[in-house]
């Protein structure tokens, strides 16, 4: 007899892949839930654009643990959250000048008479309000429902670097990592929601 047990184990179900997010999903600009759906926000021009290598949600705990002599630190009930930080990262592969503006961040699209058929885009020496974008949102399928998950992060703007590499055989992109910002009129409230679909 053999003294390993071989009989399989695994928390496989008949429901399983109806949990499974299929895709690299798409990413939205000033995305409404309950109003806007993909092919609302696609037809409206809200989508970040074509992009490629899929993309990156994260939300982090920002926090500290509270000191009390003759406590371990990691006692349960000390930790302290601070705040959360989150991001919106995906890679930019359908190039607009409002795609080059984005990762800018501080930039305006304007025009030039004496240089016709261009859009101009102008870097400037501040970031203003007008720079944050409301809300960037990721909008994905779940195997299991005809509702897509909605992620958001509001109050952005991109905090990476332009960079835009040509190459052969290739396309050029720009990596956006948008970051979520708390509102100054409600610093309660996280910069962040998720909408997942409920089962059944």
């Amino acid at each position: 007899m053999s003294i390993f047990n071989t009989k399989r184990m695994s928390a496989l179900t008949e429901k399983t892949v109806e949990h499974f997010v299929l895709g690299a999903g798409v990413f939205a600009k000033n995305f409404t839930p309950g109003t806007d759906t993909f092919e609302s926000a696609k037809t409206a021009g809200k989508l970040l654009g074509a992009t490629t290598g899929g993309g990156e949600f994260k939300a982090a705990k920002v926090g500290h643990y509270s000191q009390v002599d003759g406590a371990p630190e990691n006692t349960k009930g000390l930790y302290i959250l601070d705040y959360w930080t989150t991001t919106m990262q995906a890679t930019v592969k359908e190039l607009t000048a409002d795609t080059i503006a984005a990762a800018m961040t501080a930039a305006k699209k304007t025009t030039e008479e004496s240089v016709t058929g261009y859009d101009v885009i102008v870097p400037k020496s501040a970031i203003e309000l007008d720079d944050y974008t409301e809300n960037v949102t990721y909008i994905g399928r779940l195997v299991g429902s005809e509702k897509p998950i909605i992620i958001q992060i509001f109050n952005a703007f991109n905090t990476n670097d332009l960079s835009i590499q040509p190459k052969d055989n290739d396309e050029a992109s720009v990596q956006v990592i948008f970051a979520g910002h708390y509102d100054p009129s409600d610093l309660e409230t996280p910069p962040y929601k998720i909408y997942w679909p409920k089962e059944g």
